[in-house]
């Protein structure tokens, strides 16, 4: 496996266990160091702290589905993708969030991500999930 084709299988490993609310996995993926970056607050999450976000995510939506619109190799260990995370609520309603999401990966495991995602679109989930808004 090439490292280009390695980076891809990383990325889409990531999502695959977010959408099985795996988080154990999903720490497996991450380097002890990862950066987690987000657009609404421009603050790197460490690794304890992001995993606890997915945990959140986890159980207060019932049902997580990444829809890829694309996803490409920047060369250097990074990948850019573009999504639609599409996310059921307790109610049955479906919550879409577009977002954009640089990854890094180095020594197989992912050490840095950058996020860009709808903050109107998130914040509509966090309330029909009973969580506080994300950047104000």
């Amino acid at each position: 496996m090439s490292d280009d084709d390695s980076v891809m299988a990383s990325a889409a490993a990531l999502f695959d266990a977010i959408e099985r609310k795996d988080v154990d996995a999903v720490a497996r993926l991450y380097a002890d160091d990862v950066a987690v970056w987000h657009n609404f607050d421009d603050v790197s999450q460490n690794k304890s702290a992001n995993l606890a976000v997915l945990r959140g995510l986890c159980e207060h939506v019932p049902a997580i589905r990444y829809e890829i619109v694309e996803r490409h190799s920047l060369g250097d260990g990074r990948i850019v993708q573009r999504h639609v995370l599409r996310a059921r609520t307790a109610s049955g309603a479906e919550i879409a969030i577009p977002a954009c999401i640089f990854v890094t990966v180095q020594g197989g495991r992912i050490t840095r991500i950058d996020e860009y995602l709808d903050t109107a679109q998130a914040n509509r989930l966090r309330a029909a999930t009973g969580r506080p808004p994300v950047g104000g």
